[in-house]
């Protein structure tokens, strides 16, 4: 019962391709392709989850740090990895401002943060249009005909007021991060399958060695990374014996500097929660006023957490434009909250519990079944357009389903919790 969102959506996964009929290999590049543009994102919401705040519709407020400052670089023709890393720079100037701001104002609201975030999100693409559109060019000095668009004034000049809907990267730009380093993934697994060994065992022996735990209790704590060797270990068996397996893995490539990103920010997450900083996170999550009486600054430690999502889904925007090789000016940061606490939600996590884990599950099952069910679509209707329904009404059902069985399994935890009190007095009532 607490899989059954993944295992559900496994099956609807499985049921699409084989209703599409679509071979392995384009399933398992596009796969690859939208969960390395998309994982960022989706870790952005893991730290506001677990300090209490529920899902944070307002990342999209760090999407739009993200556009901003590959606008910039764009505009200043700063390009290829130099400029993905300065644009990165600026965004996290930005998302740390924008971040510390929707902190404060979630302090404001404790209890609603997840509506109050979606709303923030609303009104920020309010501001972000009026800034882009109007502004830039004629408050904000800038001329370039490339991004700009042009208008002829009362004197028959040429002015350029606004940005342009579509803005092209350069060429250095496009794909920057995932063309920088890509490998063969049949040459690389050996190489995963040695390594996820070779973790095992360290972790292993670290657990029984310092820290005295028992065999059950070591394999149950590091059960993530001894069940990742094994699914490796046999997928490299299947690609040596299997023509079908072979040939579903034989043109993939991994975009490995793309892949060392997303596992950088992923390690960075891991650390923060195992530093004070996360202690607090975890702790303003379980019980606010617990943490006030432990002297934990609540009200700060909640902006924190705020900050860093927001800089995190910054990243994220960027490492998923870079990959389209545009923007969208006034669309790409639309969905951003959206899509990404749908595919967290579709890996098992809830409003106050998410695990990296659940980011992967979550990202590939959701992306799979978003780009397949069109396919489907089309097979069983003659119309793709029924599978774009679907998946829009996917999107927004997992999180409206997600939030019913929240409230639901509180209502229903405090119901137990007021009938063991009652049962407890009754019991000492008895017994004077």
């Amino acid at each position: 019962q607490a899989n059954m969102v993944p295992i559900l959506f496994t099956l609807l996964c499985v049921g699409s391709i084989i209703i599409s009929g679509q071979n392995m290999s384009y399933v398992m590049t596009e796969t690859v392709s939208r969960v390395g543009r998309n994982a960022i994102l989706v870790v952005s919401l893991i730290l506001p989850c677990i300090c209490g705040m529920g899902l944070n519709f307002s990342i999209v407020l760090g999407a739009m740090a993200g556009e901003i400052g590959l606008i910039l670089i764009t505009h200043w023709s700063y390009d290829g990895l130099k400029g993905i890393v300065l644009a990165a720079v600026i965004a996290t100037v930005i998302a740390i401002v924008l971040g510390t701001l929707t902190g404060m104002l979630f302090n404001k609201v404790k209890g609603q943060e997840m509506i109050t975030g979606m709303i923030l999100g609303f009104f920020s693409i309010g501001v972000y249009d009026l800034i882009f559109i109007f502004m830039v060019g004629s408050v904000i000095p800038m001329v370039n005909p490339e991004i700009m668009l042009s208008s002829q004034n009362a004197a028959g000049e040429t002015v350029y007021v606004g940005l342009r809907n579509t803005i092209d990267f350069h060429e250095a730009t496009k794909y920057a991060v995932d063309n920088a380093w890509k490998v063969m993934f049949v040459d690389l697994l050996p190489w995963l399958v040695a390594g996820f060994v070779v973790a095992t065992a360290a972790i292993l022996a670290y657990k029984l060695l310092r820290q005295k735990q028992n065999v059950k209790e070591a394999l149950i704590s590091s059960k993530g990374f001894w069940i990742t060797a094994i699914l490796l270990a046999v997928l490299q068996i299947l690609i040596k014996t299997s023509k079908t397996v072979q040939t579903a893995f034989f043109i993939l490539q991994i975009p490995m500097l793309t892949v060392i990103v997303i596992a950088v920010v992923c390690l960075m997450v891991v650390f923060i929660m195992k530093t004070k900083l996360g202690q607090d996170i975890r702790t303003v999550g379980l019980n606010m006023q617990v943490a006030t009486a432990a002297g934990i600054n609540v009200n700060k430690t909640r902006i924190l957490a705020t900050v860093l999502s927001t800089v995190i889904a910054a990243w994220g925007q960027i490492i998923f434009l870079q990959n389209i090789g545009n923007v969208q000016t006034f669309n790409s940061h639309e969905q951003v909250g959206t899509y990404a606490v749908a595919a967290l939600l579709v890996g098992g996590a809830s409003i106050d519990k998410a695990s990296m884990g659940q980011v992967f599950t979550g990202t590939v099952l959701f992306h799979v079944l978003f780009f397949m069910t069109p396919l489907a679509g089309k097979v069983l209707f003659a119309d793709p357009q029924l599978g774009e329904y679907f998946r829009v009404f996917l999107c927004y059902g997992i999180i409206a389903i997600s939030l019913i069985l929240y409230a639901w399994k509180k209502q229903a935890a405090e119901k137990r919790r007021i009938e063991e009190e009652n049962r407890l007095q009754l019991a000492s009532f008895e017994n004077k």
